[in-house]
């Protein structure tokens, strides 16, 4: 019996055993064939993550940053360089005047306060930002200035015959001047304008004195011109060439020779145009000395009362315009 049960239990032992082994075998397999795969994917995952880090670079700059931001602020930080360097620091100098003169005539419709504080937006655009509040402090107080000149009503009128009211409006707009700025500051916005001021005040003087003849005020008043500082001739210009030309008339009768002199002196559009006006007024010299020759011969002539004025208003009406008879009657009292 014991012999028997022995026969029975090998088979089932050989049949364990070899189920053991396929199932190891199985086991080993399995496991071979996966760490082959994990074997050739490593270089695969490897070029994988290369690829997306070359791409990353590409795509971003420093700071995790795209090109195309990047790019984007490069642009900023260029256009704001450029903003500042278009930018000039304010410096008061002789023509700050002129400047702030302009700016307020472009703005003649707008009350004081807004005309100050559109000169504070302003200022941002042109002046570097440490020069901002000193441009914006000069121009405020030159507006307030000039309210308090309009208050007062101090209208300098150099022209005016009344030289005790010229020289005290010129003492009491110096006053508002010297309160309203500083030393340094009334130097650069009105000493030049004061000088000519002066000069002109000076002159006006001359032109009141009684002891002078008519010739003598006029001659020393172009040599104080002619002596005067540069603006001040500048300023007066035109009058010294007047002046000038005018010699140039008197000092040459033949018409050549005095277009010619202009000419030297002033160019040939200037020597033309007076050519010009000198004709016209010969021609008008001219008309004016054949008149008074008619009429003197009238009054040579022993004429019915009332006819020697007819002749005349006749003559008058064949030969002059309306308004050369005006300028007829004022040079010849008839």
């Amino acid at each position: 019996m014991t012999k028997s049960k022995v026969r029975y239990a090998y088979p089932i032992l050989t049949g364990l055993v070899v189920v053991a082994l396929l199932v190891l075998g199985t086991i080993f397999y399995f496991q071979f064939t996966s760490d082959n795969k994990k074997i050739d994917a490593e270089p695969t995952i490897k070029r994988a993550k290369l690829s997306w880090q070359k791409e990353t670079n590409e795509l971003l700059g420093k700071n995790g940053t795209t090109h195309k931001e990047a790019d984007a602020s490069h642009h900023l930080k260029n256009e704001a360089a450029t903003a500042n360097k278009s930018l000039i620091p304010f410096e008061l100098n002789y023509s700050t005047k002129d400047a702030f003169d302009r700016f307020i005539f472009a703005r003649t419709t707008e009350d004081p306060q807004t005309v100050k504080l559109v000169y504070t937006t302003y200022v941002s655009t042109v002046f570097t930002s440490d020069t901002h509040a000193v441009a914006s402090d000069l121009f405020t107080r030159y507006v307030d200035y000039k309210v308090a000149l309009s208050v007062i009503e101090i209208e300098v009128d150099l022209a005016s015959h009344n030289l005790q009211d010229v020289s005290y409006k010129l003492d009491e707009r110096e006053k508002i001047r010297r309160t309203f700025f500083n030393d340094t500051e009334y130097r650069y916005l009105f000493s030049q304008e004061a000088q000519v001021d002066e000069a002109a005040l000076a002159r006006l003087q001359v032109a009141h004195e009684s002891t002078l003849s008519r010739g003598e005020r006029k001659a020393l008043i172009v040599a104080s011109i002619e002596a005067g500082n540069q603006a001040e001739r500048q300023a007066f210009q035109p009058t010294l060439n007047m002046h000038r030309i005018n010699e140039i008339k008197r000092s040459h009768k033949n018409v050549n020779d005095r277009y010619n002199a202009v000419a030297a002196e002033f160019g040939n559009a200037v020597a033309e145009r007076f050519a010009k006006t000198w004709k016209k007024q010969a021609q008008w010299e001219s008309k004016i000395a054949e008149y008074e020759k008619f009429r003197d011969n009238l009054s040579n002539q022993a004429l019915a009362p009332g006819e020697e004025g007819v002749a005349l208003r006749e003559y008058q009406s064949a030969r002059f315009t309306d308004n050369e008879i005006k300028r007829l009657k004022v040079i010849t009292g008839s």
